[in-house]
């Protein structure tokens, strides 16, 4: 049975607090350029695919793919209610697993079990 890579990654990293972790985080080329605010979708094989914006009409270029939601809707208008938040750049991982050098790979990990 092959191993579900994408799946045990979301697993060890959801207990963090920081979201879903996306496997594959890039978006998917020709489809969108990047995550939106209001961006509906879902998660497959570690990849976000997005299917429409609740913040766009529905006669929007970018919502016209699925055509979901149906026409017409009233976009969503959620104003200047936007937290931001940071998150730094750096190694995240699950409280079994420590980052260590080995041999000329820096981004190798293993277990502290």
């Amino acid at each position: 049975m092959p191993v579900d890579h994408c799946n045990i990654y979301r697993e060890q990293l959801l207990p963090l607090g920081y979201g879903h972790a996306l496997w594959e985080p890039d978006p998917i080329e020709r489809f969108y350029d990047q995550v939106a605010i209001g961006d509906v979708g879902y998660v497959l094989d570690g990849f976000f695919h997005r299917m429409f914006n609740v913040t766009l009409p529905s006669d929007d270029p970018s919502n016209q793919r699925y055509n979901v939601p149906p026409p017409p809707y009233k976009p969503l208008n959620i104003g200047f209610n936007i937290r931001g938040s940071k998150f730094s750049k750096g190694s995240y991982y699950s409280n079994n697993v420590c980052a260590q050098s080995n041999h000329n790979d820096p981004s190798a990990v293993s277990s502290t079990e």
